[in-house]
């Protein structure tokens, strides 16, 4: 009799830093009542893949669920894939930890599970054309890509039912394609739909296969689709359908079927994700006019063909359009630098235990949540990027322990692969990494002993996806009324009134230490907006650079530089002089000298960012002149307190951000913006200067 293949598959994760209560709502919503529904169905094989980081968590909080995947992988029922340990992208790691991370996942499938894998989830289909001979080289057999990577050779759908061959270097892989149509059909709509689907692909000899390989968390854990699935019965009904119609339906593990049909061919694939990253990569503007070129098609009915042709960038381009991921991406290349030397004298002195645990929590730091953003909150969700900053410092401590490496020291190198080189400032309790050539700001401040990078903000930016809320409150865009739940691509949720109110945009990146030169007719509010008016041309200008070697560890940063008033020109030169002057502290040194110009009236100020565990402020406060400011972060557990040498002005508000996330648009505190500024009036030559602390103490 005729039959098809229908391979099921579910990828099961949480990233590193989530919440616990995420991870047991995730449980209880999704991983847990989704394997109760198949247990129901022993007749039913399926594929599995739980990431190294939620294993752990079910291993120590729900470890009878674990022990009942097992039963399943004992009778043959389910087939477990392996991955990255910590779900990193791996095109964005060197080779070694590449491997590392599979053969950890691996071998915790192997003692946990009794089984090897022969298999891999790829993180976010995350494809480069290198890859095949690294899998290889850790045991993986086979691997899943979305149709979109197929669809970029020419390929139609009639022909991604089944696996093909890939190689590098004459190391083969074979790779699936994941079904779009079936990924947008579970569980949204009728089981009929796939049903149908399914039975159009029937063969005389069998051979073809449709692959679904999609999120757990999509069945309960996304908005509306626990009652949708499980109180409504959507996925009993799914699997009741598939049972009555299994006399020519085979629902198979993946490596029965492979090792039963082989693959169908060869193809070489092109650095791809699935096509949705593909738009999330690109900035604003470009997003608006693929969706504009799109939308062409769809007037012609062949939007799905345009789109075999027009795609968008790749994962890669997250890393020039946000540079807070650049900066986690080549702050954590930095450390695996010092890592693996550690690592190397640990295993040359027989300490493999030591080495293994050290890699693990430097691997901690790849999971690659925070390193990206689509329709997920990703890199915009603070305690993500810095749970990633806290495995980072912790791996970086452990292996200067090993490595012996002697403290302070101060370091000018091209630390985030601009062309240009930073400086760091490392000590035993503090880093401080500064950018010259970008308003001589300070970028990086690591309190490594408490695992916080207290500068770990988010800029302000304007989004693609921010048109959709200003249409959406303007009610010039209402989502269409269908039946059952949609799909997180499909929806528009606004979790708070007055979103569109908040979206303001940073024309500079947040970080310490930006000098300004104010309009006079600038406000609070209008410098919380950032839309001011700017007189001088530091702010985004490269600073020189040179090292007081007697106040060492120690930067000074200077730029002679233009300020305006009306007609009016000066040559002000500004000198800021970072020292460090106890464990938790830095002491900054500010001059500003009227080089070039008559006497002048200006009105300068020093901006700071503080990425605080939680705002205590709903909206912009001028403090009026003060000498002192004190913040208490009870998450944190320390106090940053300032002290000026003289009063001036500060003034304070939250850097929030308006993004989207699966939930919905959300408002998202980043961290808090502080100005200490003061008019100054300077003779030719004449110089003004001021010193102000910061001291950092745990409560």
């Amino acid at each position: 009799m005729d039959k098809v293949n229908f391979l099921i598959g579910m990828h099961n994760h949480q990233p590193i830093g989530n919440f616990d209560f995420v991870f047991e709502k995730a449980y209880r919503k999704s991983y847990l009542p989704f394997l109760e529904v198949m247990e129901r169905h022993p007749k039913l094989r399926w594929n599995l893949h739980i990431t190294g980081i939620l294993s752990e968590w079910l291993d120590k909080n729900h470890p009878e669920y674990m022990d009942r995947i097992a039963e399943q992988v004992q009778s043959g029922r389910v087939e477990l894939l392996t991955g990255g340990f910590y779900e990193p992208i791996l095109p964005a790691l060197p080779d070694a930890d590449k491997i590392g991370q599979i053969l950890k996942q691996t071998r915790y499938i192997e003692k946990r599970f009794k089984t090897t894998p022969k298999g891999m989830w790829l993180a976010e289909r995350v494809w480069e054309p290198h890859l095949p001979k690294v899998l290889r080289e850790t045991g993986v057999e086979y691997t899943l890509l979305d149709d979109a990577h197929f669809m970029t050779t020419g390929m139609t759908p009639d022909q991604m039912v089944g696996a093909y061959l890939t190689e590098e270097q004459g190391a083969t892989l074979a790779v699936l394609p994941i079904r779009k149509d079936l990924r947008y059909a579970i569980p949204f709509r009728d089981p009929q739909e796939t049903i149908n689907l399914l039975r159009q692909n029937i063969t005389p000899n069998g051979s073809r296969a449709l692959v679904i390989f999609d999120d757990g968390e999509k069945f309960g854990l996304w908005p509306e689709t626990y009652k949708h699935v499980y109180e409504d019965g959507w996925l009993e009904k799914f699997l009741r359908a598939l049972e009555a119609n299994s006399d020519w339906l085979v629902c198979s593990r993946i490596s029965d079927y492979l090792a039963s049909n082989g693959t169908m061919g060869r193809v070489y694939l092109p650095t791809a994700s699935y096509y949705e990253m593909g738009e999330w990569t690109l900035p604003a503007a470009s997003q608006a006019q693929l969706s504009g070129l799109l939308k062409e098609f769809d007037a012609k009915g062949t939007r799905e063909e345009g789109k075999t042709y027009l795609r968008g960038g790749f994962w890669r381009n997250f890393l020039t359009k946000y540079e807070e991921s650049n900066h986690i991406h080549k702050r954590m290349m930095a450390v695996g630098e010092k890592v693996h030397k550690a690592v190397d004298k640990l295993l040359g002195i027989g300490e493999k235990i030591k080495a293994d645990k050290l890699l693990g929590t430097f691997w901690a730091s790849q999971c690659n949540c925070a390193y990206w953003h689509g329709v997920f909150g990703g890199l915009y969700l603070p305690h993500l990027r810095q749970a990633l900053y806290n495995k980072m410092l912790k791996a970086e401590i452990s292996a200067e322990r090993v490595l012996d490496t002697s403290m302070p020291q101060v370091i000018m190198d091209d630390f985030n692969k601009d062309g240009r080189r930073e400086v760091v400032i490392e000590t035993a309790k503090q880093n401080l990494f500064f950018s010259p050539h970008n308003g001589g700001a300070l970028i990086e401040w690591d309190l490594r002993s408490l695992g916080v990078n207290l500068l770990n903000v988010l800029t302000r930016r304007k989004e693609g996806y921010h048109q959709q809320l200003l249409d959406y409150r303007k009610q010039q865009h209402i989502p269409r009324q269908t039946s059952g739940v949609k799909t997180i691509h499909d929806m528009i949720r606004v979790k708070e009134m007055g979103l569109e109110k908040r979206l303001h945009v940073d024309w500079y990146q947040r970080s310490s230490l930006r000098d300004h030169f104010l309009h006079a007719d600038t406000s609070l509010d209008s410098f919380f907006r950032c839309q001011y008016g700017e007189q001088g041309d530091f702010v985004l200008m490269p600073y020189d650079v040179d090292f007081p070697v007697e106040k060492m560890p120690a930067v000074h940063l200077s730029r002679q530089g233009t300020v305006w008033s009306g007609d009016q020109r000066n040559g002000i030169c500004v000198e800021k002089t970072i020292n460090v002057t106890s464990p938790l502290g830095i002491e900054v040194l500010y001059r500003v000298r009227n080089m070039e110009g008559p006497a002048c009236s200006i009105w300068f100020g020093s901006e700071m960012v503080f990425a605080f565990s939680g705002q205590d402020i709903q909206d912009p406060v001028d403090h009026g002149r003060k000498s002192t400011w004190l913040h208490r972060d009870q998450g944190f557990g320390f106090d940053v307190q300032m002290q000026l040498e003289r009063p001036m002005d500060l003034w304070e508000f939250p850097l929030e951000t308006v993004s989207l996330s699966e939930e919905g648009f959300e408002r998202t505190y980043q961290g808090s913006v502080l100005l200490a500024h003061s008019r100054i009036s300077l003779k030719p030559q004449q110089v003004d200067s001021f010193i102000w602390k910061l001291e950092i103490i745990p409560q």
